[in-house]
C-alpha cells in the first residue's frame, strides 16, 4: 500500500518545473480517501492532514479565480453595462403603472398585496447595492495592507516551496510538497484577485451606484402605484359607505314615523358608515406612515453610508465633523412600538365586535316588530330585509377592512423596525467615526476677541425682543398658561407651608434617637416632605421651559427653553440636597452625620444653584441656536467654566469625607474610594483641557455621564443610610422589648418571694436603661448590612454599565490597537487571531465583574435564600463555598478567552499541574478534599463544640484548608481538615446539646447521708440551669480516709451552660451546707461532664471514673 501510494503522489506530483506544478484536486481526493483506509501506514494522521489541507487551499484558489473573473468582467464589460442600466433607468422613469380604477375592491385587494410584495423586494434590492456600495467603499482603505500581506504569505510560501526539494520519495513528503503547491496556487490567487478588485473598484462602485438608482426609481413608482391602489379602494368603500347611508336615510324619509326598532337599526348603519369613513381614513394615515418610514430609513442609511465614506477624511478637516454632525441631528427619532401594538389590539376587539354583529343578523331578524308588539308591515318588512342586507354589506366591509388594516400596521411596524436597527447603526457609527474628531478649531491668540464678537452678535439678535414675545405668546396661549399658572400656586403654595415643614422637622428630631418614641415613619414622612418642599422651584423651571419651547416663532427663546429644560435634573437634585441638609433634616438628625461634614459639603451650594445651573442651560442654548454657531465660542466658554465650578463642587464633597464606595467595614477609607475621588476631581479639568484643543462634544459627553454615575451612586449611598436606619430602629426596638420582658420576669419573680433569683449570675437588671442618645451603630446587624452593600453595589454597576453602554461603540478604535497575536487552527488551517487592546480591557472588566460576583453573590445567595430554607450550617457553607468557586473559575475561562487563552490550551497545563500538586502539595490537597468532605458529611458543624488533640472549643469557620476553633479563652485554634478525617476527635453536640455534668461532692463522716442527699437534691433542684427532665440523681459512691464522697449528676440544656450552672449549684451547695451546720471536709471538688451520647445504649450510668481523653480537672471543661 505504502509503494502505490508513493507511485501516484510521485506521477501527480513530478512534472518539468516542480515549483510551478498545482495539483489535481480530483486526485488529491482519492488519496486522501486512500490514506485515510490505510490506517496502518507510518505517519498516516500527518498525511491525510496534509492533503485535506491541500484541497482547502486549492478550494480557495478556486474561489479567488472567480471573484477575479467577475472582477474582470466588470472591467471589460463596463461601458456595455452602464449602457444597459442607463436604458433600464430610462425604461423605468416612463414607466406608467395601472392604478385599478376599475377593478372591484376584491380585486384591488389582491393587487395591493402583490404590489406591497414587489415593493418589499425592491426595498431589499435597494439596501443590498447601497450594503454593497459600503462594503466597497470600506474596501478601499484595506486592500494596500491586504495586497502587502498577500504577497509577503505568497514569497513566504514560495521559499518554503523552493526549500523543499525534488528528491521526494515518502507519502508524507509528497502530501507536503502537495500542500506546498496547494497554499503556493492559492496565494498567487488571492494576490491577483487583490489586484483586480483594486483596479475595478471605482467601476464596480459607479455599477452598484446606477443599479441602485434603477431600484430606487422603481421602488419609488411601485410606492406610487400602491398609493394609488389604496386611494382607489379607500374611495370605493367610502362610496359605498355614502350610499348605504342614503338609501338609509331615503327609505326613513319614505316611511315616515317608523317603529322604534326600526330607528335603532337606522342608527346603527349610520354607526356603521361612519366606522367605514373613519376605518378609510385611518388606512390613509397608516399609509402615508409607511412612506414616511420607508423615507426616513433611506435617508439614515444614505446618511450612514456617507459617514462611513467620509471617515478617512474626517482627521483632516473639523468643518467635514461638524457637517456630519449636523447630518446625524436631523435624523428621524425613534418610534414608539407601544403605540403600533395598542391600535393592532384595538383593532382586534373592533373585528370581534363586527363579527359578533354580523353573527346575530338572523337572530335579529325575528325581533323587530311595532311599539306594540304586533307584527311589522309589508312596507316596513322591506325596510328591514334592506336595512339588514345593508347592514350585512357594511359589516363585511368593515371586517375585511380590519383585516387590511391589521397588515398594514403588522407591515408598518416592520418598517419602523427597519427604521430603530438603522437608527442604531448610525448612532453605533457616529460615536465610532465622530467621537473622537475635534468638531470645532482649537483655542488661538484670537479667542478673546472671538468671544467678544461673538457676544455683540448674540446681543444684536434681539433677543430681549424674542424673549418678551415668546412671554406674551406663552401668557396668551393655552397649552403654557395652565401649566405656568399651576407652577405658580405651587410655589405661593409651597412658601406658605414652609414654616408647618419647619415645624414637623423640629417634632421629628426630637423624637429620633428615642427608643420608645423613634420609628421608621419618621424618616419616610422627612423624606417625602423633603422632595415635595423642593418640588416647586423645579416645576416651575420646567413650566417656564416648556413655555419657552412652544414658542416657535421665537428661535432664540426655544434654544433658551431648551437649555432650561435640560437644567430641570440638576436643579432638582440641588434643592434635594439643600432639604436633606437641613439641620433638621435628613443627613444630620437621621442619618447622624457630622454637622461639620454636611456643612462643608454644602458649602458651594449656592453656587450650584446661581452658577452651575445657567452655565448647563446657556451651554445647552448656544448648542442649539443657529446651528451650533456660537458653540465654538461662548459655548466653549461656558463649558470651561462649568468645569472649573465641578472642580470646586468636588473638591468641597471630597474634603467633606462622603465615601464613593464602601469596604466590607462599611467604611470609606480604602484605595478604591481614594482612585475614584482622584477621578471625579481631575474628569472636569482634562474635560476643560479637551474643549480648548475642540474636543468639545465629547468632552460633554464624556463629562454628563461621568456626572450622572456619580449622581446615582450617590443616590445609593442614601438609600443605603436610610435602610440602615432602619434596621437601626428596628434592632433598638427588639432590644428594647426583650429588656421590657425580663424585668417583668424578674419583677414576678420577687413577687413569688422567691429570693435565690439573686444568685442568678446573669442577671439583667438595669437593663432597661438604654441610652436613647447615644446610637451604637455595632448593634445593626453585619450581615443585614453585608447584604444591603451587595445589592447596592450590584444595582450600582448595572446602571453605570446601562449609562456608558449607549456610546460603547465610541471606544471601537481600542479593537484597532494589536498588541499580540495568538494562532488557532480552524478546519486544519492555522489562523492568526490579533488580541486587541479592547479585547484586554474587556478580560479585565469580566475578571472584575467576576470578582465583585465571587466576593457578593455567595452572601446574596445566603442571606437572601439559603437562611430561608431548612438547611444545616454546614450545608449552607457548602454550597456558597461551590458557587464561589464555580464563579471564578467560569469568570476566568471566559476572561482567558478574549485574550487568546481557550480552554483547549489550558487544558494540558491544568494536567500537568495537577500531576505536579500532587506530590508538591499533597498535604494542602488532602485538607481541601477533607474540607469538602466535612461539607458534605457534616461531622462537624459551625457552632459545634468539639474535642480534637487535647484541644477544646466551637467550630466558628469551616474552610476548604483548615478549620478554626474558639477555645474558652477566646483564642482561635487552626486545625487542618485532615485531622477531623483521619484522627478520633469528640463532638458534644452533633446529635444531642445535652450535657450531664457530674460533681463529686465530699461531706465530714459524721454527717447525715439522708440529710446530705437531700441537700443535693435540693439545690439542684433550685438551679435554675438545671433540666428536670432527667431529673437530677445523688448518690453516696465512695469513703475515702474517713470522708463520705457524694456523686451529684445533674443535666444542662447546651455546652455554653457549664460554667454558670457550676457556679450556681456550688453556690447553693455551700449555702445548703451552711443552714444545716455542715463542714466542708478536704479534698475540694473534681467535676467531669458527658453528653447523654455518651451513656450506655442499656440505660446504664457509665463508670464514674472517665476515660482518659474525656477527663477534665477542676479547672477545665
Amino acid at each position: 500500500m505504502r509503494l502505490i501510494i508513493a507511485l501516484l503522489l510521485s506521477l501527480l506530483l513530478i512534472q518539468p518545473v516542480l515549483a510551478a506544478a498545482i495539483p489535481n484536486e480530483s486526485q488529491l481526493r482519492q488519496e486522501l480517501k486512500l490514506a485515510e483506509g490505510n490506517k496502518n501506514a507510518p505517519n498516516q494522521a500527518e498525511t491525510v492532514e496534509a492533503l485535506q489541507s491541500a484541497i482547502n487551499w486549492l478550494t480557495e484558489r478556486k474561489e479567488s479565480q472567480n471573484n477575479s473573473q467577475q472582477y474582470q468582467r466588470v472591467i471589460d464589460d463596463f461601458p456595455k453595462m452602464t449602457q444597459e442600466l442607463r436604458r433600464q433607468l430610462t425604461l423605468e422613469e416612463a414607466k406608467i403603472l395601472p392604478n385599478g380604477e376599475n377593478l372591484p375592491a376584491s380585486d384591488l385587494e389582491q393587487l395591493i398585496l402583490q404590489t406591497s410584495s414587489q415593493l418589499l423586494e425592491q426595498a431589499r434590492l435597494l439596501q443590498q447595492e447601497q450594503d454593497r456600495t459600503r462594503e466597497i467603499s470600506d474596501s478601499l482603505s484595506q486592500l494596500p495592507q491586504q495586497q502587502t500581506e498577500a504577497r509577503r504569505a505568497l514569497t513566504e510560501v514560495q521559499r518554503r516551496l523552493q526549500a523543499q526539494g525534488n528528491n521526494q520519495t515518502t507519502p508524507l513528503a509528497l502530501a507536503q510538497l502537495a500542500l506546498l503547491q496547494a497554499e503556493a496556487a492559492a496565494r498567487k490567487a488571492k494576490v491577483d484577485e487583490l489586484d483586480l478588485a483594486q483596479l475595478s473598484a471605482n467601476n464596480r462602485q459607479e455599477l452598484a451606484r446606477m443599479r441602485a438608482d434603477v431600484y430606487k426609481t422603481r421602488h419609488e413608482k411601485i410606492d406610487v402605484q400602491l398609493q394609488a391602489l389604496r386611494n382607489n379602494l379607500n374611495s370605493q368603500r367610502q362610496r359605498e359607505a355614502e350610499r348605504a347611508l342614503e338609501k338609509t336615510e331615503q327609505l326613513a324619509e319614505q316611511n315616515g314615523d317608523l317603529p322604534a326598532s326600526l330607528r335603532k337599526q337606522l342608527q346603527i348603519n349610520r354607526e356603521l358608515s361612519a366606522a367605514l369613513n373613519d376605518q378609510a381614513q385611518q388606512m390613509d394615515l397608516i399609509s402615508s406612515q409607511q412612506r414616511q418610514a420607508a423615507a426616513q430609513t433611506l435617508q439614515v442609511r444614505q446618511a450612514l453610508s456617507t459617514i462611513i465614506e467620509q471617515s478617512q477624511w474626517l482627521s483632516a478637516s473639523t468643518a467635514l465633523g461638524e457637517t456630519l454632525r449636523a447630518q446625524v441631528a436631523i435624523l428621524p427619532e425613534m418610534p414608539k412600538p407601544r403605540q403600533l401594538d395598542s391600535a393592532m389590539a384595538d383593532l382586534r376587539v373592533q373585528r370581534l365586535n363586527f363579527e359578533n354583529q354580523l353573527e346575530s343578523l338572523p337572530q335579529r331578524a325575528k325581533e323587530f316588530k311595532q311599539d306594540d308588539g304586533s307584527p311589522l308591515t309589508s312596507a316596513q318588512q322591506r325596510i328591514v330585509d334592506a336595512q339588514l342586507r345593508t347592514q350585512r354589506d357594511l359589516l363585511n366591509s368593515l371586517l375585511s377592512g380590519c383585516d387590511t388594516q391589521i397588515l398594514e400596521l403588522t407591515k408598518l411596524k416592520v418598517a419602523n423596525t427597519q427604521l430603530v436597527d438603522a437608527l442604531n447603526e448610525i448612532q453605533d457609527a457616529a460615536h465610532r467615526y465622530l467621537f473622537w474628531v475635534p468638531d470645532i478649531s482649537p483655542i488661538t491668540l484670537s479667542y478673546p476677541l472671538n468671544v467678544a464678537q461673538d457676544l455683540t452678535r448674540v446681543l444684536s439678535l434681539d433677543t430681549l425682543t424674542q424673549l418678551s414675545g415668546a412671554f406674551v405668546m406663552m401668557v396668551t396661549s393655552r397649552e403654557t398658561l395652565i401649566p405656568l399658572f399651576g407652577a405658580v400656586l405651587l410655589v405661593i403654595f409651597s412658601i406658605s407651608s414652609r414654616k408647618h415643614y419647619h415645624a414637623f422637622l423640629a417634632r421629628a428630631s426630637s423624637r429620633v434617637g428615642k427608643v420608645t418614641q423613634d420609628e421608621f415613619l419618621l424618616t419616610l414622612r422627612t423624606v417625602f416632605w423633603s422632595i415635595l418642599v423642593a418640588l416647586p422651584l423645579p416645576v416651575l423651571w420646567a413650566a417656564l421651559g416648556f413655555g419657552l419651547q412652544n414658542a416657535w416663532p421665537y428661535p432664540v427663546a426655544v434654544a433658551i427653553g431648551e437649555g432650561v429644560t435640560a437644567t430641570l435634573p440638576v436643579l432638582w437634585i440641588c434643592m434635594i440636597s439643600a432639604a436633606f441638609a437641613h439641620p433638621q433634616g435628613l443627613f444630620i438628625v437621621h442619618f447622624r452625620w457630622p454637622v461639620k461634614q454636611v456643612s462643608r459639603a454644602m458649602r458651594y451650594y449656592q453656587m450650584s444653584i446661581w452658577l452651575i445651573v445657567p452655565l448647563i442651560m446657556a451651554l445647552i442654548t448656544f448648542d442649539n441656536l443657529n446651528d451650533r454657531e456660537f458653540a465654538n465660542t461662548l459655548g466653549r466658554l461656558c463649558f470651561i467654566l462649568l468645569c472649573l465650578a465641578l472642580a470646586l463642587v468636588t473638591n468641597s464633597l471630597k474634603r467633606a469625607g462622603i465615601p464613593l464606595y464602601l469596604d466590607n467595614k462599611g467604611s470609606g477609607e480604602n484605595m478604591i474610594n481614594t482612585a475614584l475621588w482622584g477621578l471625579l476631581l481631575s474628569a472636569p479639568l482634562i474635560a476643560a483641557l479637551a474643549s480648548t484643543v475642540g474636543y468639545l462634544t465629547t468632552a460633554q459627553k464624556l463629562l454628563a455621564r461621568l456626572e450622572t454615575s456619580v449622581a446615582i451612586w450617590f443616590l445609593l449611598l442614601v438609600i443605603y443610610h436610610i435602610i440602615r436606619r432602619w434596621m437601626l430602629i428596628q434592632r433598638r426596638r427588639i432590644a428594647f422589648d426583650r429588656a421590657k420582658q425580663r424585668r417583668a420576669d424578674i419583677l414576678a419573680q420577687r413577687a413569688k418571694g422567691e429570693e435565690e433569683s439573686t444568685h442568678t449570675p446573669n442577671s439583667i437588671e438595669g437593663a432597661i436603661e438604654v441610652d436613647e442618645t447615644e446610637i451604637d451603630l455595632d448593634a445593626i446587624s453585619a450581615q443585614s448590612l453585608r447584604l444591603v452593600r451587595s445589592i447596592l453595589t450590584m444595582v450600582a454597576l448595572v446602571s453605570v454599565i446601562v449609562l456608558w453602554s449607549e456610546i460603547h461603540s465610541a471606544f471601537g478604535f481600542l479593537e484597532n490597537i494589536k498588541l499580540w497575536d495568538v494562532n488557532s487552527t480552524v478546519n486544519g488551517i492555522d489562523i492568526a487571531q490579533p488580541i486587541t487592546l479592547g479585547a484586554l480591557l474587556i478580560a479585565i472588566l469580566v475578571l472584575i465583574v467576576t470578582m465583585q460576583l465571587v466576593r457578593n453573590l455567595p452572601a446574596l445567595l445566603e442571606l437572601a435564600v439559603l437562611q430561608h430554607l431548612d438547611l444545616t450550617p454546614g450545608t449552607g457553607y457548602a454550597i456558597t463555598t461551590i458557587t464561589k468557586y464555580l464563579l471564578l473559575l467560569f469568570g476566568a475561562i471566559l476572561s482567558f478567552s478574549w485574550i487568546g487563552i481557550e480552554w483547549s490550551k489550558l487544558q494540558w497545563v491544568v494536567t500537568a499541574l495537577s500531576v505536579g500538586l500532587g506530590f508538591g502539595m499533597q498535604e494542602i490537597f488532602s485538607n481541601f478534599i477533607s474540607g469538602l468532605i466535612i461539607l458534605f458529611e457534616k461531622p462537624i458543624r459551625i457552632g459545634d463544640t468539639v474535642t480534637i488533640r487535647n484541644l477544646t472549643g466551637t467550630v466558628t469557620k469551616i474552610n476548604t484548608r483548615a478549620t478554626t476553633i474558639s477555645d474558652w479563652d477566646r483564642k482561635e485554634i487552626i486545625v487542618p481538615n485532615k485531622a477531623f478525617i483521619t484522627e478520633q476527635f469528640i463532638n458534644w453536640s452533633l446529635s444531642d446539646t445535652l450535657t450531664r455534668v457530674v460533681l463529686t461532692v465530699p461531706a465530714p463522716a459524721e454527717a447525715n447521708t439522708e440529710e446530705v442527699t437531700k441537700i443535693l437534691i435540693n439545690s439542684a433542684e433550685r438551679c435554675s440551669l438545671v433540666l428536670d427532665n432527667p431529673t437530677p440523681e445523688a448518690y453516696l459512691v465512695d469513703l475515702q480516709q474517713g470522708i463520705q464522697i457524694f456523686e451529684l449528676r445533674i443535666y444542662a440544656a447546651e455546652m455554653g451552660h457549664r460554667m454558670p450552672l457550676r457556679h450556681e449549684i456550688h453556690q447553693l451547695i455551700l449555702a445548703g451546707y451552711r443552714e444545716h451546720g455542715i463542714t466542708l471536709p478536704y479534698p475540694p471538688f473534681q467535676v467531669r461532664t458527658e453528653t447523654l451520647s455518651r451513656m450506655t445504649s442499656n440505660g446504664r450510668t457509665p463508670p464514674s471514673t472517665p476515660p482518659r481523653n474525656t477527663r477534665r480537672e477542676s479547672g477545665g471543661l
